[in-house]
């Protein structure tokens, strides 16, 4: 059978799945969060360290780069809301995510195979980061705008999208895992000469084989693809419209802000590990695997939060969640230097992996919610205007991160290889006060706008089946 027993209210049914299909969707995620820790742990250090680019010129080519993504993204989504051509056939989403799928996985080939800057100069390299940047995250906003865009119109049922967010932690540590211990594996072992592109090329392949059993779950049922085909019909709302409709949707900033900053702020965190275990714990490359005990935490975790979900509700878990992930990197400013430092840090990981696993097994769900509220109020499937706005936003950390480490480097002195305690603090500062900075914000945005109780999600799945939305 296709589907569990259904859900009835009042002759309502919501269709619910097998964990197999909720299980292959959510392979988007391990394909997500691998990529996300090769780029957020190994890129800062391999273009400011490895290949050489000026801290100044690195800066400028994120910055430009979030300006890219920052209208790349909606467009993209408004532009994919606003397709009908193939929606009969094939289904509003799923042609966008295999066109944007594939070639994704193959770009990081091109990310990681950079010539040095002793080589071919600041420029050169300025231009090469900048157009394989921007290249690999249109391939990823297309695909990825319409995964996430798909979920919460494909699962419904409230019981469903938590046991998608419990899998999704799963894969997404599993991802991480595979994300760490690839790169740092080979490079150790290889040197950085080989063991870079190396990498690149491995998780491209597994990424494409993972992306291959993704398939059946992405696929559009009949019912989506008649649905859809019949809502094309209604009059597409312009772009710059959607757009202002969603940023004044205070539950969209609410939970935009709140994952915005988490993402700001991990990205922070992984891109300093590199520079923190060569310079702080005083180890080679081998020690980066320390992240391991990060990620079994998350996974010992993710089952408790699931369950206790249903007793606080999701907000709860998530703003838990975020207030203590964010505490965490205090500790990291005491860590003594050298290798005696070691323990410490592992104490900090598994805590901070713990608590990580609340708004990772969040962050579906209350995605979900948000749209679900949002559709009802516009009387329109808008998800992939939605995402499109959402990453249009969550750009905002690209600049943050490179900011952070330009204000480190300028105003400290902290080099890659630096020894002189004064310098080290600034990395300290890099990795502990600069994401609790921007989490706190985050929190206090979730905080005071997500108004959308437990009750009111459930009810909103309901009222968007009896409205064939």
């Amino acid at each position: 059978m296709n589907e569990t027993a259904p859900k009835k209210n009042k002759d309502i049914v919501i269709k619910r799945y097998p964990k197999k299909i909720i299980a292959s969707f959510q392979l988007g995620n391990f394909i997500g969060l691998m990529m996300s820790q090769l780029y957020s742990q190994q890129f800062p250090y391999y273009y400011q360290s490895y290949v050489g680019l000026d801290i100044t010129l690195y800066a400028i080519a994120m910055f430009l780069y979030m300006i890219f993504n920052m209208f790349n993204d909606p467009l993209l989504g408004y532009l994919c809301d606003r397709s009908k051509r193939l929606t009969s056939k094939w289904g509003k989403r799923f042609p966008f995510i295999i066109m944007g799928g594939i070639p994704y996985c193959f770009m990081v080939i091109f990310i990681f195979m950079a010539p040095l800057v002793s080589q071919v100069g600041h420029i050169a390299i300025f231009f090469w980061m900048l157009f394989f940047l921007c290249l690999s995250d249109s391939f990823f906003s297309l695909y990825d705008i319409n995964r996430v865009a798909l979920f919460p119109d494909k699962i419904r049922d409230d019981n469903d999208r938590r046991i998608g967010g419990t899998i999704t932690t799963i894969l997404e540590t599993i991802g991480v895992l595979s994300g760490i211990l690839i790169p740092v594996l080979i490079i150790d072992e290889l040197g950085q000469d080989i063991g870079y592109p190396t990498s690149a090329i491995l998780i491209a392949t597994i990424s494409f084989i993972v992306f291959l059993f993704m398939i059946p779950g992405v696929r559009e049922d009949p019912d989506m693809k008649e649905r859809r085909a019949r809502l094309n019909e209604e009059k597409t709302v312009p772009f710059f419209k959607g757009m202002k409709s969603a940023i004044k949707n205070r539950n969209f900033i609410a939970f935009m802000g709140l994952y915005v900053a988490y993402t700001s702020a991990m990205g922070l965190v992984m891109g300093s590990l590199p520079f923190f275990v060569q310079d702080i714990l005083q180890m080679p490359k081998i020690g980066e695997i320390i992240l391991i005990f990060y990620v079994i935490a998350v996974i010992a975790a993710a089952p408790l939060w699931y369950k206790l979900s249903f007793k606080l509700g999701i907000k709860k878990v998530a703003l838990i969640g975020a207030c203590l992930l964010g505490s965490m990197g205090l500790p990291m400013l005491f860590v003594p230097i050298g290798p005696s430092g070691l323990p410490v840090t592992v104490v900090i990981l598994v805590i901070a992996g713990f608590v990580d696993g609340a708004i990772i097994s969040m962050n579906m769900p209350l995605y979900s919610s948000v749209i679900d509220e949002a559709s009802l109020n516009s009387g329109k499937r808008q998800e992939g205007i939605y995402q499109g706005t959402f990453l249009f936003i969550s750009r905002i950390g690209i600049a943050y991160q490179s900011l952070v480490y330009w204000i480190v480097q300028t105003f400290t002195g902290y080099q890659s290889g630096s020894t002189d305690p004064a310098e080290l603090m600034g990395l300290k500062l890099q990795i502990g006060v600069f994401p609790l900075f921007i989490v706190v914000i985050g929190v206090i945005l979730f905080w005071k706008f997500y108004k959308i109780s437990p009750e009111q999600i459930k009810t909103n799945a309901l009222k968007l089946k009896e409205l064939d939305l």
